[in-house]
């Protein structure tokens, strides 16, 4: 007896040449199973284990002849504690009464047993065919990466719950900050109103002009009082829900008290006001509350009401101790939907800088609140005949007998109410006809904004004033001024609508425009510097400034005019350039603005590189990928950070852009860490031009996709592995064939030895045969070993290499190896390829295995189909010019109709004992050279794999 030669040794299996069909079918087995990078074992009934492929046994540092037999449980990977042991013992329990169990576990897997990894565990019953448990199947997938994604959006969402803790806090705080100024607010107001009433007192030492002004002070005063107690309420109650000052009152007297005032504003606005008050109404409520709802509804009714309509303010008592007051107006109404709306803090009926009215906003809730508070309810909607009806209905209570009530009460403090709805008659302006100063258009709708504007620029200029948008547009159809200065909100047509429209008339088009507005819109202010206006001034400004922007932006009109006419001979037109000056000189503030926003807050890399290779400077995306703080990546040479493989290329790309060879680069690149890390990125980069200051210098945008490339590589080992394991189950199935093969020229080189032996025995000896005898010897050794060469190839592991290769050549190594299989199974096999194929760029041994996998399954559905004499065509050719396809054909059995749709699914398999991989890997291959891989059934008989790939370019 000898022992049986050694064909392979794989891992732990050693392959011998007497293997019979079992045994060899069992290490390959234990091949794939030792293969897989899983967690993957299997014990009997009783939880013992039988087999663990060899990824489990080496991270738990384990033989598995010191485990097999004994209790799963027991095994390095559950040793993690004494709780993990029996939670283990009770997952094989339940598993052998039938049930599935899936887990996550965390066991000893990793550095030989010394580190402990997360898996998600399973263990599946095993059934026979009388559905009794005989194996239990244990699996295990490393999911340690995913526990700590989860832990770290935990650890993320109580930042964020702190954050929003936090936030709350800051909202607290900013209450009560914003009911404490709006109170201190009250004694700066006290000392404007104060002295402004004295001097008013002694109007006969005062000019006009110094009352005039003296009164706008006091109105405007009044207003922000009155702004100032509406944000104190909305303090107050979002501090605490206040209390109620309850108190036995005349609630016909408190209503008649509160709309009186308004009799005084109603004439100037030419407005029919009529109050229907009861002689008298006992009521139990807070009469200032009530006094402050009554102004807010009027003071409404009065801003929407137009010239020559009517307000009607009631109280009246219901039947069921209710009383109702209703405010009603002729204005425009409540649009259909806004009902409940209107009652929301800060809502106004405008959209963008269109506004009906001005105010904050704040009066209808108060309103809601106040209300609310006794125990009513408000509503609104549209009057009967037309206009906005506010109902409120409120609860009388029962009064106490022994308490007065109030018959009168002093007049309530609307001041800033009555300021609101100040009207004063516009001054009448009227330029004399030899007037040849500048002409300046105002748009605003506040009368005391408009004549201070106006007393401002009147000296210099012709000032026309306009209270409307539509109005301004309509006077500007008589000829374009010199200027345009505008607010932003207001009635109608907002100020920003109405540059547009001027911007879109060409006889418009030209005039400055000057913004004044009270609107603290970056955004906005930003976008109209840089589209459509000239200047932008926020309120409150001074007139000394108003001036100068004014004076800066006519004289630039004007100098545009004298300049259009000195070029009008020759035809030319400045306008462009004029507005593209313009534009530059108001934009360039705004400009770096944005540029210094994008460039620090960027989530992608910016660095600007000097002509010299340094980098002059880097935002923080870009030092993180860099791997650098601030003071290490200024200045510091690009070549620093690419590796010195890459900075030839590198230079080159460089040279091309400055000199203008390319306009730009975009690729994936590698920049070296100080670390001594790589880190991946995608990289664009443009050059920007060299100016009288400044040479040129390179813009590198860069996305960090260091973790993408890590996942990828880590993707391509695994699927390059796997690829490998399925060459080497295909060789198990070929093993037959591949003996064959090889016996062949190795039964030939045995008889010419003993032919040459007996050659050189003869008397005389035969040297001339002897020497043939050798040459077939030395043929046919040759042979046997390029056959053995090809499969070491083969199965090598290894990353895949592209290079140039004859498509039919692969083809031709293929079938030669399949030959002997071919002959035992009696399938004929031809090869037909056109002239003239160009090369493909491409991994021989990985189109190998896509070959050898379509041809194997052409066999097997021949050994299927029964139909007799076996046939496999491969045609190699060339449908389209840059394109070669390769088709194998075979008449076999066919395919399934279901079985079609999932062919290419990774683990589907139509055969009893197949891995369900090798079309999947064939088509990823395939799909990883540029290609495609299909099948189609064949007319008559069996179906057609085809593929494609791409053609080489010449020289390749």
């Amino acid at each position: 007896m000898h022992d049986a030669p050694v064909t392979d040794a794989i891992g732990t299996v050693v392959l011998l040449a007497d293997d019979d069909a079992l045994t060899r079918s069992q290490k390959f087995a234990r091949i794939v199973l030792d293969e897989m990078y899983q967690f993957v074992g299997l014990l009997d009934a009783e939880g013992r284990t039988l087999e663990i492929n060899r990824a489990a046994l080496n991270g738990a540092g384990v033989q598995l002849d010191q485990i097999r037999g004994q209790p799963f449980w027991q095994a390095r990977w559950f040793q993690v504690s004494r709780e993990t042991a029996q939670q283990t013992q009770e997952y094989v329990r339940r598993a052998q009464a039938g049930e599935f169990v899936r887990c996550d576990l965390e066991i000893y897997g990793q550095s030989e047993g010394e580190h402990t990894i997360t898996v998600d565990f399973s263990l599946l019953p095993v059934r026979n065919a009388a559905g009794q448990v005989v194996f239990l199947l244990a699996e295990g997938r490393n999911i340690s990466a995913k526990k700590q994604a989860e832990a770290e959006v935990a650890r993320k969402n109580a930042e964020l719950q702190r954050l929003l803790d936090r936030i709350t806090q800051l909202d607290q705080l900013k209450s009560d900050m914003f009911a404490n100024v709006s109170h201190e607010l009250r004694t700066p107001l006290t000392l404007i109103l104060g002295p402004v009433e004295e001097l008013l007192r002694g109007v006969g030492q005062l000019g006009e002009r110094q009352q005039q002004l003296l009164r706008v002070v006091q109105r405007s005063a009044e207003l922000l009082h009155k702004h100032v107690n509406d944000l104190l309420d909305l303090a107050r109650i979002d501090s605490a829900r206040p209390a109620l000052a309850l108190a036995d009152v005349d609630l016909a007297a408190v209503v008649r008290s509160s709309a009186e005032p308004f009799h005084a504003i109603a004439p100037g606005r030419e407005v029919s006001y009529h109050v229907d008050v009861p002689a008298t109404l006992p009521a139990q409520a807070d009469a200032e509350k009530i006094e402050r709802v009554l102004l807010n509804l009027l003071s409404n009714a009065f801003k929407f009401t137009p010239a020559g309509g009517r307000i009607l303010c009631r109280l009246q008592a219901l039947g069921d101790g209710q009383a109702l007051v209703t405010v009603q107006d002729s204005g425009p109404g409540i649009a259909a939907g806004d009902e409940h709306a209107i009652f929301e803090r800060f809502w106004q009926a405008q959209h963008g800088t269109t506004r009906q009215h001005g105010g904050t906003g704040l009066g209808l809730s108060i309103v809601k609140e106040f209300v609310q508070l006794h125990g009513g309810s408000v509503s609104a909607s549209r009057a009967p005949g037309g206009g906005a009806l506010f109902q409120v209905q409120l609860p009388l209570g029962t009064p106490a007998a022994s308490v007065p009530l109030q018959a009168e009460r002093a007049p309530v403090q609307a001041a800033g109410v009555l300021a609101e709805l100040h009207t004063e008659a516009e001054p009448v302006i009227v330029a004399a006809p030899q007037d040849d100063r500048p002409r300046v258009l105002l748009v605003e709708d506040n009368p005391d904004m408009r004549r201070f504007v106006h007393d401002a620029l009147a000296a210099e200029y012709n000032v026309q004033a306009v209270a409307e948008g539509d109005s301004a547009l309509a006077r500007l159809q008589d000829g374009p001024p010199d200027l345009v200065i505008t607010d932003l909100m207001l009635p109608g047509l907002g100020g920003d609508r109405l540059v547009a429209e001027m911007r879109r008339r060409p006889a418009l088009a030209d005039v400055p425009v000057l913004v004044l507005s009270a609107k603290g819109d970056a955004a906005l202010r930003s976008q109209l510097l840089a589209e459509s206006v000239q200047d932008y001034l926020t309120k409150p400004f001074s007139p000394q400034e108003l001036r100068a922007r004014t004076r800066n932006l006519v004289v630039m009109t004007q100098a545009r005019a004298s300049l259009q006419r000195e070029l009008a001979t020759q035809g030319r037109d400045v306008a462009q350039l004029t507005r593209t000056l313009i534009a530059q000189r108001q934009a360039l503030q705004t400009s770096e603005h944005r540029w210094w926003a994008i460039h620090e807050h960027s989530p992608v890399g910016i660095a600007l590189v000097g002509d010299d290779g340094a980098i002059r400077t880097a935002n923080p995306a870009f030092r993180r990928l860099a791997g650098c703080t601030l003071d290490q990546v200024q200045g510091c040479p690009l070549d620093r950070l690419t590796l010195v493989e890459d900075r030839a290329p590198m230079h080159q790309r460089m040279a091309d852009l400055l000199a203008g060879v390319r306009s730009d680069v975009r690729l994936q690149r590698r920049f070296q860490r100080p670390d001594g890390s790589v880190a991946w990125a995608n990289m664009s980069v443009a050059v920007i031009p060299a100016s009288d200051a400044e040479p040129a210098t390179l813009m590198l945008v860069t996305e960090d996709i260091t973790e993408q490339k890590l996942a990828e590589q880590s993707l391509a080992a695994t699927r390059n592995e796997l690829a490998r394991v399925t060459r080497v189950s295909a060789m198990g199935e070929l093993a037959a064939s591949i003996a064959h093969e090889v016996n062949q020229p190795l039964a030939a080189v045995v008889t010419n030895g003993h032919a040459c032996l007996r050659w050189l025995d003869a008397q005389p000896a035969d040297d001339g045969e002897a020497r043939l005898a050798v040459r077939r010897i030395v043929r046919d050794a040759n042979r046997a070993g390029e056959v053995i060469t090809r499969i070491r190839h083969f199965l090598r592991r290894g990353e895949p290499v592209r290079a140039p290769l004859d498509l039919a050549r692969v083809v031709d190594e293929v079938l030669a190896l399949l030959r002997a299989e071919a002959q035992h199974q009696g399938v004929r096999m031809r090869r037909r390829a056109d002239d003239g194929l160009p090369n493909v760029q491409g991994d021989p041994v990985q189109l190998q295995q896509v070959l050898l996998n379509l041809v194997v399954n052409a066999f097997e559905a021949i050994a299927r189909g029964g139909r007799g004499a076996g046939s496999v065509t491969v045609r190699v050719h060339r449908p389209e010019p840059d394109t070669l396809q390769v088709d194998v054909r075979d008449n076999g059995a066919g395919l399934d109709g279901t079985a079609e749709p999932r062919l290419f699914e990774a683990f589907y398999t139509s055969k009893p004992e197949g891995m369900g991989m090798g079309l999947a890997i064939s088509r990823s291959i395939i799909e990883g050279h540029g290609g495609q891989l299909w099948v189609t059934p064949n007319a008559d008989a069996g179906v057609t794999f085809h593929f494609t790939l791409p053609a080489a370019a010449a020289g390749a």
